[in-house]
């Protein structure tokens, strides 16, 4: 219990009163005995570790409240004896010891005044003998206060033998002629400590230092302010290198006037003080030396040249010296020496012979020569040069080099050189022309096959439709044909001129709706005549694609194929095979699918050392087979930007004399599609091909469609099935047939299946090949449809629905107008330069019953847009190129005529300039559209359809 009491001045029967209280203060002290068990532990670990803990009032005596063991034992007695001689205050124990209280009470008051709340220090103590020892205080005062007097911690440690040695070091410091000095890094870098002959060597005393510049650097070199920038500038280049030293040679004032050159070398340690980081400083006396220096230049100066020192080092050569003279001839840093290249001075010729001598130099053998060096005007200049090994570092030999500048005495010789150079520059000009034009003959004679692919379709389809002229379905497919190939033939037009861009990596991609189903019949359809003129054997497949329509440039995409297609029929020989395969790897969660096109065949195939070249422009390989091949040198180069672009890649594997696959790999945004598939769920269709892949992946196209699909790989086996279906009345609704097969081919399959069950089954043809010239013998045999190869799902669903309520009728052909729609009442403006090009727009146009005005050139359309009531014209069709003043320049000033409807007149570009930046001219110009010419008839609708 705690008991507390209070006397009153109350009496009671003469007897005085007192008032009394009874605490519980159990658990108070069995908490203060915890405690007191918990910090006799911490003492007796402290004592292990030989580290002394005390707490004290910061009194007048510093009074020792509580100590550990160890603490006793660090001051030399025992806790009895102190507290009977010094009552534990701490101040007559350092009675004999006035200097180390000194330290501690102006360190303690120091810190006090300036708000701090802890400090460590390094004092002298005193055992009872009167010996010195070390100690190391570390102290910090705490908001506990005792009878109104703050609290604090401090902690002692022994480090007497590192004083010792630390003294040790600084007698041999100063024995060996070497500042040492610590300092605080801070806007003053000031002096916490130095040996004596710091102040030796800056010229005062200790007392006389601290007294004239309170130990601040700053104050020192007041009157040397370029050396003290000189240290900055280096410690800042020090910081920016990331380094934690440096070195330099700067010059200190001395009280007389006099100047003591010094090489000062700092260190910033990860040591602080105070909260200021600390550094050290070391300098050494090397005035003598800099005299010595400035005497030889002196010397130096007088010759025709300069002297330089140089350190040969295993791989290279390190200029670490040279007189002042050099900075005439290079543009070279003095203080940084070794960055100067030895061996970019040097002509090439000049820098062999260096390089060839180095194992002579390594050896400290001497040498004399001329040299060749370029100086810091670019003029090249004679040096005879005398080179002797003078001394080594770390194994390493350095030389004295003298140059004597001996230019003017050889300038026949370099006039001789540079005629030798010219005539040689000639000569090689001359080769090069001469390659150049080779080159431009390669290339247009190459070119000349690319384009002459599509414009022997053009003339070829031409022909045909012309012989078949009372045949309208042979007619159409014929103009189908030859649409496909002008298409292509724009195209390659288009990648002629567009050459730059493609060897610069300028490449610019259209987003634009893509269908692949549409983009691969296309180039099927354009490269059928090659495969026929070399009776190539053609496979098409198409495996996983579900989703036919993409975003992506039609034009870039259609051109990788037809590359790659193309080239694989160059150099495949005659009865080989070329196979395109189209591939769909979905990607999870994104609206991004990886497509692969595949192009493989039998051909030449390529030799190892060729395959790392084979995607570089202009490369062809070196092969004696390939020598008749007419091509550019650039499909592939263009094939790899194309696909790279597109953010995929491009493979090859080939072995020489067995063939080559391509591997196009791109990642395409699909475009949601709905294919109506239900009225053909549940129908059952045979199919009949002789290749097991074409067959397998036709049956799994018709099996997402919902329907039932059965393969099988030869004509007779076609022929029991459907016999044998139609006997137990579960006719198939359709039989898909190829036309080449072994044995039995597509028509006599066919003509046998309507002898067997008649003509109520619908017979769908199907090749890889142009059926064009069969189609009439096919039909005689029976067939009711025709559809090629690659099946896509949506060729083989829009195939099969025409069959739903039995065999489709012939179609007929009605020659219909150019362009759909009725815009009577709508005036449009077109302006055309070119008659032709006017007559065949205005035609075209007309048909949709719109009213067209026409302008020669782009100022004519300005005046008439001007001149005319406000709106007037509903859609203006504008040309690029034009004389007088072009398209873009005739926009821009319709844009800016001050009325109502010119800021939203519709303004379409119409230019043979397809590519993409000219699109963003236009858009640029404040046009609202492009049309590329030839004019694309669907285009045409639609830009009509938006803007009427």
């Amino acid at each position: 219990m705690k008991l507390q009491a209070a006397f009153t001045d109350e009496y009671i029967d003469g007897l005085r009163v007192a008032y009394t209280t009874l605490t519980d203060v159990t658990e108070m002290m069995q908490a203060r005995q915890e405690f007191e068990k918990l910090t006799h532990e911490q003492d007796m670990l402290m004592s292990a570790l030989n580290v002394s803990v005390s707490k004290h009032l910061i009194d007048e005596h510093y009074t020792c409240v509580r100590a550990n063991e160890y603490y006793y034992r660090l001051i030399g007695y025992s806790k009895e004896k102190y507290e009977k001689l010094f009552h534990n205050h701490p101040d007559e124990y350092y009675r004999n010891n006035p200097e180390g209280w000194e330290l501690l009470t102006q360190k303690v008051n120091e810190v006090l005044t300036q708000g701090g709340d802890q400090y460590e220090l390094i004092v002298p103590m005193k055992y009872e003998d009167g010996s010195t020892y070390w100690v190391k205080l570390f102290s910090y005062f705490t908001e506990e206060y005792i009878d109104g007097c703050r609290t604090s911690y401090t902690v002692m440690t022994d480090v007497t033998e590192l004083v010792k040695t630390k003294n040790e070091q600084e007698m041999l410091m100063q024995a060996m002629k070497v500042s040492v000095s610590r300092h605080l890094v801070d806007k003053h870098f000031t002096v916490v400590e130095a040996n004596d002959f710091y102040y030796e060597l800056i010229g005062y005393t200790r007392e006389e230092y601290e007294a004239a510049f309170h130990n601040h650097c700053n104050e020192y070199f007041k009157t040397n302010e370029g050396s003290w920038e000189k240290i900055h500038s280096r410690i800042e280049e020090m910081y920016a290198a990331g380094k934690t030293s440096y070195e330099l040679f700067v010059p200190l004032k001395l009280p007389d006037g006099s100047t003591n050159w010094v090489k000062m070398t700092g260190f910033f340690t990860d040591e602080y003080q105070d909260g200021m980081q600390l550094a050290y400083t070391t300098m050494v006396d090397v005035t003598e030396l800099m005299q010595i220096q400035q005497e030889k230049a002196v010397a130096y100066d007088n010759i025709p040249g300069f002297i330089v020192k140089h350190r040969i080092l295993k791989d290279k050569i390190v200029m670490i010296g040279a007189s002042d003279g050099i900075t005439d001839v290079f543009n070279v840093d003095l203080d940084h020496l070794e960055s100067f290249d030895v061996y970019a001075a040097l002509e090439p010729e000049s820098g062999a012979i260096i390089k060839a001598n180095h194992p002579r130099f390594r050896k400290g053998e001497p040498f004399e020569g001329t040299l060749r060096m370029k100086d810091r005007n670019d003029r090249v200049r004679w040096f005879q040069i005398r080179s002797t090994c003078t001394d080594s570092i770390a194994d390493d030999p350095v030389y004295l080099t003298v140059f004597i500048d001996a230019t003017d005495v050889t300038e026949l010789r370099e006039m001789q050189k540079q005629l030798t150079e010219q005539k040689a520059a000639l000569q090689d000009a001359l080769t090069a022309a001469e390659h150049a034009n080779r080159a431009k003959s390669d290339f247009l004679s190459r070119m000349s096959h690319d384009i002459r692919t599509p414009m022997n379709a053009v003339l070829g389809m031409t022909k045909i439709g012309k012989k078949y002229v009372n045949n309208p379905e042979r007619v159409m497919d014929c103009f189908q044909k030859i649409d496909v190939s002008s298409k292509l033939l724009i195209d390659l037009i288009n990648e002629v001129l567009d050459m730059s861009k493609v060897e610069s990596g300028q490449i610019l991609l259209a987003e634009e709706e893509v269908n692949l189903a549409e983009l691969v019949q296309g180039v099927v359809t354009m490269v059928q005549p090659l495969f026929q003129d070399k009776s190539l054997r053609f496979n098409t497949y198409v495996s996983g694609v579900i989703h036919e329509t993409v975003v992506s440039d039609v034009q870039r995409l259609q051109q990788l194929v037809m590359n790659l297609l193309s080239n694989a029929v160059k150099y495949t020989s005659e009865g080989g095979s070329v196979s395109l395969e189209i591939r769909e790897n979905p990607i999870g969660g994104t609206d991004t699918v990886h497509y692969e096109f595949i192009v493989s065949d039998t051909g030449i195939g390529m030799k190892p050392e060729f395959l790392s070249h084979v995607f570089d422009p202009f490369e062809r390989a070196e092969d004696v087979k390939i020598q008749a091949v007419q091509g550019t040198g650039l499909g592939l180069s263009i094939c790899k930007k194309i696909a790279e672009q597109m953010g995929g890649t491009i493979e090859v594997e080939s072995e020489y004399g067995k063939g080559s696959k391509f591997i196009v790999s791109v990642y395409l945004k699909v475009q949601e599609e709905k294919i109506d598939d239900g009225e053909l769920a549940g129908l059952p269709v045979l199919v009949v091909d002789d290749d097991v892949v074409v067959c397998d992946n036709t049956c799994e196209r018709l099996e997402e469609l919902g329907m039932i699909a059965e393969g099988v790989g030869d004509g007779r086996a076609a022929l029991a099935k459907v016999v044998e279906a139609h006997a137990a009345f579960q006719d198939y609704f359709a039989v898909i047939l190829d036309y080449r097969m072994p044995d039995l081919n597509g028509v006599e399959t066919t003509r046998l299946i309507r002898e067997k069950v008649g003509n109520d089954l619908p017979i769908i043809m199907l090749s890889a090949y142009d059926l064009s010239e069969q189609m009439e013998t096919a039909k005689e045999a029976g067939a009711n449809g025709f559809i090629t190869k690659p099946l896509f799902r949506s060729r083989l669903a829009y195939k099969l629905k025409q069959f739903i309520n039995g065999a489709a009728e012939e179609e007929r052909l009605v020659a219909g107008p150019l362009i759909g729609g009725s815009y009577e009442g709508r005036r449009i403006l077109l302006v055309e330069d070119n008659a032709m090009n006017r007559e065949i727009a205005v035609e075209i146009l007309s048909e949709t019953g719109v009213a067209v005005d026409t302008a020669e050139n782009g100022q004519i359309a300005v005046n008439l847009v001007k001149d005319a009531p406000a709106g007037t014209y509903d859609l203006i069709f504008m040309d690029m190129q034009m004389p007088v003043m072009d398209g873009c320049t005739a926009a821009e000033h319709i844009r800016a005529l001050k009325r109502e409807d010119a800021k939203t007149l519709p303004i379409i570009a119409m230019t043979a300039n397809a590519f993409a930046d000219d699109r963003q001219k236009t858009k640029d110009a404040g046009m609202n559209g492009h049309l590329a010419k030839p004019i694309d008839m669907d285009q045409l609708r639609l830009v009509l359809e938006k803007w009427l």
